[in-house]
Parts: structure tokens; C-alpha cells; sequence
């Protein structure tokens, strides 16, 4: 969640960090798929440690600086069919007295038996808030801050082929929760807000996984469908009693070679006394591009995205994309006369081509431009 905020990320420094690396691997990159003369129990995955600088500029938060990194490796250095493992790290600071930290991972065990997900992070900074549903006017906003832990551990085991069932955990502490008198933090008494200073949030989750994406970063090609319930309640520490569904359903085709067609679905649907920060968010980097994360905020969320992915010049890429969502208090208030629309375009850059991993740069256009430049792509 943390690492959505940004609009604008300049990874000054990641070429220079991995070029050494890339120009080593960059041949045997392009042999795919392996020729069967190879004798592949004598070939061997180098594990990789990425660092780099980072410098960003958005108008919430002024400049932006500090560092970057990621361990890429594979717990199999054999197994060619394994998929890359991940460890990437993230540290700033910016000139509004504004701190992020995080920790992720995600980790293929050998042979995929058991995958390890977690988000860890720490975040002081001032968010917006424009009040709940999905037809706040874009003069309502206004601004609050926080400052939250969030960690949220998950661990798959493989049931057959590619499907999976897991069990996860989900804690979040918010704090220093400061926000102007007589708005809509007032006005609509929200949850884990209004009145409150600071809360706890602890849930227990249950997920079913298909996936039979060839990467977990930049597939081309496979499926993934992810459905998750969490149950939070006061009994386990948490403030608030409350639940939620979310589904993410991913498509990649490819239409011709590196010319791939992708395609997202994702609802959360949350039941009984929401906080605030757990309510459905519209908008950010990976979903419903082209619109402020948390622009629209319910107890309920629908969207959807397709993205057309194709090469253009050595290492670079383009993409064209367009997404549709809506938030809404319940299933009854759905309607396609009160979607939402972003569309726009990007470049795509191979910053470690070895690894499929890309720096993105998209401009999107939802209720404002918004230029978004991140490692990875959306989805």
C-alpha cells in the first residue's frame, strides 16, 4: 500500500547499479527456451543484490529522497522452472519532514511447493480525503495525516499444480491521527477517525490462489485468480469487528511475440464497522490509474483494466491501457451509468532483462493527468 502513494519515482541510479550484472547475463538472457543439448543440472541461477538512490517529486509530498534496493534469487539455483524470488527494500524521506520505510518479499520455496508473501512497512505522511462514496465533489477535499505500522505475512501451499491455499495475518497500528475540525471527517463521523487519535486492526486470513503466470513480476503469458477473507475481531485485538472479500483476477495473452494483451478484474467487497483505512480505495498506481489513490472510498469496490504490451527498440516498450471501476456502500448501488473511466500510455524500459524487470513510465488521465514512474509493472 505504501509504495502506491508515489507518482513520481526517478530511479536515478538503478542503471549504473545493474549494469555490470546485465551485460554478464544479457546472452544467455536471450536463449529461451534452453536447447535440449544443455545439460541443465549443471546450470546454475546467480542470485543478485540490487542498490541504488532514489529521488521523486509529487505536490504532496515536495522532493523526495533516499534509497533502494532488492535481492533477487532463487531458492533452487537448479530448478529452471522456479520463479525468481524478490526482497526489495525502500527508505525516504522528504523536505515535509515525511518518512517511508518498507520491507517486502515474495518467495518461491523448491519446486513452488510453498510460496511466502509479505508486506511490511512504516509510513508518516499527510493523505487526502474528499469523504465516502462515489460521488464526492472534487472541491470536498481535504487534508489529514497519520502514521500506521502495516504488516501483513502470508504463506501458500501447492494442492495441485498450480492452485494453492494459504493462510495470512493482517495487523495494522494507526497513530497521531490529526485532521481539521468541522469537515467531513466530522461531518460523516468515520470510522477510526473521527473521535480517535489511534487504533489497532489484527484479522486472520484465508486464500485460494491459481496461478499460472511464468513470472510473478512481467508475465506473458498464464492466469491468476486470488480469492482472500479476512476476519477481524475484537476477541484477537483488533478495535473493530469486520470482514473482508477481495478477488484478483488476471489474464495474459499473447497475441504475437512480446506483444502481450493483459487483462485485471478486482472487487473488495468489507462488511460491519470498516476503519477507515480498510474501506475501498479508487485509484493510484496499479488500479484505475490516472486518479489520486483513495479518491473514492466505500465499503465496496469494482474495477477492471486492460493493457496492450508491446516492444518498440532494444530495450525499451510501450503500453496503451484503459480501466472502468466504482465504489459503492453495497452490492444494490452498482451501476454502469456510475463508473469511473482512466485511460492512457506509457514507455517501458529493461532494466535488468535477465529478470523481465522493467521501469515504467505511464501517464494516465482519470479526473487529472497523473504521470506515474515505478519499477515493475501494474499488474
Amino acid at each position: 500500500m505504501i509504495l502506491r502513494h508515489f507518482l513520481l519515482l526517478l530511479f536515478c541510479g538503478i542503471a549504473c547499479a545493474a549494469w555490470s550484472q546485465v551485460k554478464q547475463e544479457e546472452k544467455s538472457a536471450e536463449i529461451s527456451p534452453l536447447p535440449m543439448s544443455i545439460d541443465s543440472t549443471k546450470v546454475t541461477y546467480k542470485n543478485k543484490i540490487l542498490a541504488f538512490p532514489l529521488i521523486a517529486l509529487s505536490t504532496e509530498t515536495s522532493w523526495v529522497f533516499g534509497a533502494g534496493g532488492a535481492y533477487i534469487f532463487k531458492t533452487s539455483k537448479k530448478d529452471l522452472s522456479l520463479r525468481t524470488s524478490t526482497m526489495p527494500l525502500l527508505l525516504l524521506y522528504t523536505l515535509k519532514d515525511q518518512i517511508l520505510a518498507g520491507i517486502g518479499a515474495n518467495i518461491f520455496l523448491p519446486k513452488e511447493k510453498y510460496i511466502i508473501r509479505f508486506e511490511n512497512t512504516y509510513s508518516r505522511f499527510p493523505d487526502k480525503f474528499w469523504g465516502i462514496g462515489n460521488d464526492t465533489p472534487a472541491n470536498a477535499e481535504e487534508s489529514y495525516t497519520f502514521t500506521q505500522f502495516f504488516i501483513n505475512p502470508a504463506i501458500s501451499r501447492k494442492i495441485h499444480r498450480n492452485l494453492f491455499a494459504g493462510l495470512g495475518i493482517e495487523y495494522q497500528h494507526v497513530f497521531n491521527i490529526k485532521y481539521d475540525s468541522g469537515g467531513n471527517f466530522e461531518k460523516d463521523q468515520v470510522v477510526g477517525i473521527y473521535n480517535r487519535s489511534e487504533y489497532d486492526v489484527f484479522g486472520l486470513s484465508a486464500l485460494i490462489t491459481y496461478d499460472s503466470r511464468n513470472h510473478a513480476y512481467t508475465p506473458n503469458k498464464g492466469a491468476l485468480f486470488r480469492v482472500r477473507f479476512s476476519n477481524f475481531n475484537q476477541s484477537r485485538g483488533s478495535d473493530y469487528n469486520f470482514q473482508s472479500l477481495d478477488i484478483d483476477y488476471r489474464k495474459f495473452i499473447q497475441l504475437k511475440p512480446r506483444r502481450i494483451l493483459a487483462l485485471q478484474y478486482y472487487g473488495l467487497m468489507t462488511f460491519g464497522e470498516v476503519p477507515y483505512r480498510n474501506l475501498a480505495q479508487l485509484g493510484g498506481s496499479m488500479m484505475m490509474r490516472g486518479y489520486y489513490q483513495g479518491r473514492y472510498r466505500d465499503k465496496m469496490i469494482m474495477s477492471a483494466q486492460a493493457e496492450y504490451r508491446f516492444p518498440v527498440v532494444w530495450r525499451f516498450g510501450a503500453v496503451a491501457f484503459a480501466s472502468a471501476g466504482q465504489v459503492a456502500d453495497n452490492m444494490s448501488q452498482f451501476n454502469f451509468s456510475r463508473m469511473h473511466y482512466a485511460a492512457g500510455a506509457g514507455v517501458r524500459f529493461s532494466v535488468l532483462p535477465s529478470e523481465n524487470f522493467n521501469l515504467r513510465v505511464d501517464a494516465a488521465y482519470g479526473d487529472r493527468w497523473n504521470v506515474y514512474v515505478l519499477l515493475t509493472e501494474s499488474f
